[in-house]
């Protein structure tokens, strides 16, 4: 009976282990593989701009280029929302009594996308590389810093030596972005620098590969047409939850293409120089919005103040008095408001004039009269530019067309591609009378825009093609930027402002409010809420924009 009774145990744990197996392999069969969770699906944003950018930190300074170096690339201090500065790569700084020596320990264990640390040695490299090749952000720190006084104590220290004072010193270094100086070193080849060749700009403009530390890396480059980047696996840094895994900045604004690609979910954040009526076709597509966002930019109609007839003041008052602001704002940009003075009023310092030019056919013919081309003005066509890859700026220079002729001026209108642009304002004899561009400021003073579109050297840029060459502008700019005290500063930026603008060397007509159209049912796009930096660029600090595949699914 034992025997017996210890058989049936057996059996029967026999016939319980074969029925679950026979169990686990149905269950595995019948809901194994379809019941798996899914691969989880890339986190896609796709984002156009006016161009492509320039790859290079110490060449680009457009918006796409901007943006592109925020993401790729790391600074010393960080903007908040409101403008304040955190520290970044700086842990903490310090400056002397006489605002001439910047101390800042930097954090440890930074590392670049090749891998190696970011040490202080390399803030040294990319601040000097910056200011000799001279170009991109480069105005902004070159009249101030002494790289002589500069010094780098040990890997995690560096002390930044001024020449003279510089109130906005914090904001400028958001444009001093640390490359990786042993990588670019790598790849230096002859050029004009000394020992230190082109200083790896070939090779970085390229699009070979990237020198950075920051959020993104570059992943590909379409020359003219697109940027890839990806997230960097050993970022210090955080990310939002749902932040892109990959970003592709596409480099057009044709509208028909971007109102395809948006329609059929293939683009995820437009640029900001659609026409009208195509941001408004796109925001009634089911799950897109229009993001509206107040920026420190402004739209000039830049005169060349040193080519005839427009080295003239009076012909230069004329065109001011005879613009028709209203119209350039209800029929052609309803979303613009209306610029005054010589920089965004969102700037800290803005002056605002006591008296609005406003349109005076009446008022702008004697200003002609009292111009030294009086009666010759048939022999001086006005060469008006436009920049191609804005349709709607068209508009407005049809509408100068028609408002300068009703004043007896001949204007000829010409479309340009911004590249062409670009290259052509480096050099007086081939900069146009005119020319209608979007200028941001660098930081939320007044300064910045000063800076930026008005001192001497800034000249041959595409910031400036008024050739102002004025030895006075650039003193009262660079006392104001000189000053420590705030309240001293500001009067200062009132003073040069109310300078420049009675010199009419450009029309002020729009303080830009950006609008672009966006995936707004599965994107979350923190400009949209005007919760970012009004800083150029860093409204689209990439890895705060929050992508929702499964959402897209939904569509």
């Amino acid at each position: 009976m034992h025997n017996a009774r210890a058989v049936s145990k057996l059996v029967l744990v026999v016939v319980v282990i074969v029925v679950i197996v026979v169990a686990t392999f149905a269950a595995f069969y019948l809901y194994g593989p379809q019941k798996q969770p899914a691969t989880q699906q890339e986190k896609l944003l796709r984002v156009s701009f006016a161009n492509v950018p320039y790859l290079d930190p110490a060449v680009g300074s457009d918006e796409a280029s901007s943006v592109y170096l925020v993401n790729v690339y790391d600074t010393l201090v960080y903007p908040l929302p409101n403008n304040t500065l955190v520290p970044n790569v700086a842990q903490n700084w310090s400056v002397s009594s006489d605002g001439l020596t910047w101390t800042f320990n930097l954090r440890k264990g930074i590392k670049f996308h090749s891998g190696r640390e970011l040490t202080a040695n390399d803030v040294f490299f990319s601040l000097k590389r910056l200011i000799t090749i001279g170009e991109g952000y480069a105005y902004l720190l070159k009249p101030f810093v002494d790289l002589n006084k500069t010094s780098v104590p040990n890997n995690y220290t560096i002390q930044i030596g001024l020449k003279k004072p510089f109130g906005p010193f914090l904001y400028a270094l958001l444009r001093l972005y640390i490359v990786d100086s042993e990588l670019v070193k790598q790849h230096i080849k002859s050029g004009p620098y000394g020992e230190m060749g082109d200083y790896g700009r070939d090779w970085l403009m390229s699009g070979e590969k990237d020198a950075g530390s920051g959020p993104y890396m570059l992943s590909e480059y379409k020359r003219g047409e697109s940027v890839t980047l990806i997230r960097f696996s050993n970022y210090w840094g955080q990310y939002a939850t749902n932040a892109p895994d990959r970003v592709i900045m596409l480099g057009t604004t044709e509208p028909s293409t971007i109102k395809t690609l948006i329609s059929q979910r293939q683009l995820e954040i437009t640029d900001q120089w659609q026409p009208i009526e195509n941001l408004e076709a796109m925001a009634k597509i089911n799950g897109v919005e229009l993001s509206k966002l107040s920026v420190p930019y402004e739209f000039y109609l830049m005169i060349n103040n040193k080519k005839p007839p427009t080295d003239d003041i009076h012909v230069r008052k004329a065109m001011a008095l005879a613009f028709n602001y209203t119209s350039a704002i209800q029929d052609i940009n309803p979303y613009e408001k209306r610029a005054y003075g010589v920089v965004p009023s969102t700037l800290l310092g803005y002056w605002q004039p006591s008296q609005t030019i406003n349109m005076n056919i009446t008022a702008a013919i004697e200003e002609l009269r009292r111009s030294k081309y009086w009666g010759h003005f048939d022999q001086y066509p006005i060469e008006y530019w436009w920049v191609a890859e804005v349709p709607w700026e068209e508009r407005v220079a049809l509408l100068f067309k028609q408002n300068m002729e009703a004043i007896g001026l001949t204007v000829e209108v010409v479309k340009k591609p911004w590249l062409s642009v670009v290259e052509s304002l480096s050099n007086l004899e081939t900069s146009p009378h005119i020319v209608s561009i979007f200028v941001a400021a660098d930081y939320p003073e007044a300064g910045s825009m000063l800076a930026n579109r008005y001192l001497s050297s800034v000249q041959g840029t595409w910031q400036q093609n008024e050739w102002l060459n004025d030895s006075h502008i650039d003193q009262l700019i660079n006392g104001a930027l000189s000053t420590l005290d705030l309240n001293a500063r500001i009067q200062k930026y009132v003073e040069a402002q109310q300078y420049i603008f009675n010199l009419y060397p450009s029309i002020f007509v729009y303080e830009h409010v950006v609008v672009r159209a966006y995936q707004a049912y599965y994107v979350d796009f923190p400009a949209a809420k005007g919760n970012v930096p009004s800083i150029l660029g860093y409204e689209f600090d990439f890895r705060w924009i929050q992508v929702f595949p499964d959402k897209k699914a939904q569509l």
